[in-house]
C-alpha cells in the first residue's frame, strides 16, 4: 500500500534534515577510523596496498534512501562512512578481519563475507565487509564526542578482488551491462579463475614463508646442497658473516644472485668454495663495511676476474678504491685498470683525493 503523497514528502524532508545533521560528524569519523586502521596494520605488520576512506555526498545518500526505500535510514543506512582496505593475499584479509573485531564493535547482522553467500554463477566478486561503531569505551573519550553511535563500513579486498569489483560495478564499463547468457557465462568462468589465482598466491606465500623458516634453522654446513636463490643467498651471508666476523651490510640479493648464476654458481656449496683463506685475508686487509652484494661480487672476481667480466651482465658502474686494491693484490693494478676500461667501468675516488691532472 502506497503512502499518501503528503506523508512521503514529510519523510523525505525528515531524511534530509537528518542527513544535514549527521554528515558533518561522519566527515570527522571517517579519517579517524582510517588513521586507527593504518596505525594498527603497521603495528601488527600486516602488509596492505592501501587504505582509503570516503563519506557519501548528500545527494548520493538521498538517492540511496529513496532507491532502497529506507523507512529508518539512521539504522538502515550503515555506509555513510566507508573505509576500504586493499591487501595482497586472502590470509591478510583474514588477519585484518580479526583485527577489526578487536578494534571496534561489529554489527554482525549487517556484516558479511560475500564468499559465504555467492551462488555458483557469481564467482569472482568476493568482498568481506564489516559494519562497525567505535565502541562504548572509545565513545566515552572527549575526542570522539558525538561519534560513538555512528555506524561505518569497512570493506576488505585482495588486489584481484578489487580489480574484479571495479570492473563489474563501474557503470561506465562494458562488464556492468546486462549481457547475453553465453557471454555472461564466459565472464563468470574467467572471474572464477581470478578466485583460483587468489588462493594460489596465498598458497605460494605460505610456501615461501615455510622455505625461509627452514633456511633460518640451518647452519652453513647444512646449506651446501641448497639451490642458489635470493633467500638462500641472504642466509649464506648471515652465516659466513657471523663465522668470519665480517660486518656485511644489506644486500639486494635478487640482483647479485643473477650475476652469480651467470658466473655458473648453482648451489650455496659452490659459492662457499670461493670464500678461500686467501680471499678472506685480503678482504679483511683492504675492505671495510662492504655491502653483501660487494662481498659476493669481490669473492667471485678474486676467484676469476676474467671469467666474471666475460660471463656476467652487471649493472654497477664504478669500483670502490678498496675493491680495486683487493683485486690488484692478486692480479696487479694494470690488469684491473685495463678490465675496467674495457668494460666501461669507472673507479670511485675520494673527494679529498681527486684524480691527478692529466699531463
Amino acid at each position: 500500500m502506497k503512502k499518501p503523497l503528503g506523508t512521503k514528502a514529510v519523510e523525505e524532508d525528515n531524511h534530509r534534515a537528518w542527513l544535514n545533521q549527521v554528515l558533518p560528524n561522519h566527515e570527522r569519523l571517517a579519517p579517524i577510523v582510517h588513521s586507527l586502521l593504518e596505525s594498527m596494520l603497521q603495528k601488527e605488520k600486516i602488509e596492505y596496498l592501501n587504505v582509503t576512506c570516503r563519506v557519501k555526498q548528500f545527494d548520493e545518500a538521498v538517492r540511496k534512501i529513496g532507491r532502497k526505500q529506507y523507512e529508518d535510514p539512521a539504522k538502515q543506512l550503515t555506509d555513510l562512512s566507508g573505509i576500504r582496505i586493499v591487501t595482497f593475499l586472502e590470509s591478510q584479509v583474514t588477519a585484518i578481519s580479526k583485527l577489526i573485531r578487536d578494534l571496534f564493535d561489529v554489527d554482525n547482522e549487517n556484516s558479511l563475507d560475500r564468499a559465504d553467500i555467492l551462488g555458483l554463477d557469481r564467482l569472482g566478486y568476493r568482498s568481506t565487509h564489516f559494519v562497525c561503531t567505535l565502541g562504548a569505551q572509545r565513545a566515552r573519550l572527549p575526542e570522539y564526542s558525538a561519534l560513538g553511535d555512528l555506524k561505518f563500513e569497512i570493506q576488505i579486498r585482495t588486489v584481484l578482488q578489487h580489480a574484479w569489483a571495479e570492473l563489474a560495478h563501474d557503470r561506465s564499463f562494458k562488464f556492468a551491462v546486462a549481457l547475453p547468457k553465453k557471454i555472461e557465462r564466459k565472464l563468470n568462468l574467467y572471474s572464477g579463475m581470478l578466485e583460483i589465482v587468489d588462493s594460489a598466491f596465498d598458497e605460494i606465500s605460505r610456501e615461501i614463508d615455510s622455505y625461509k623458516n627452514s633456511l633460518d634453522s640451518k647452519q652453513l654446513v647444512q646449506l651446501r646442497d641448497t639451490e642458489l636463490d635470493s633467500l638462500s643467498l641472504k642466509r649464506f651471508l648471515d652465516e659466513i658473516g657471523a663465522i668470519q666476523n665480517i660486518p656485511l651490510l644489506t644486500t639486494t640479493a635478487e640482483r647479485i644472485s643473477n650475476e652469480l648464476k651467470q658466473f655458473g654458481i648453482k648451489t650455496i656449496g659452490e659459492l662457499e668454495k670461493l670464500a678461500s683463506e686467501d680471499f678472506l685475508r685480503e678482504y679483511r686487509k683492504h675492505v671495510h663495511n662492504e655491502s653483501g652484494d660487494g662481498f659476493l661480487r669481490l669473492m667471485v672476481m678474486y676467484h676469476d676476474v676474467d671469467r666474471y667480466f666475460a660471463t656476467t651482465e652487471s649493472t654497477w658502474r664504478q669500483m670502490p678504491l678498496e675493491a680495486f686494491a683487493l683485486l690488484s693484490s692478486k692480479y696487479g693494478e694494470t690488469k684491473i685498470s685495463e678490465l675496467l676500461a674495457k668494460h666501461k667501468k669507472g673507479l670511485e675516488r675520494d673527494k679529498a683525493d681527486p684524480e691527478p691532472p692529466k699531463t
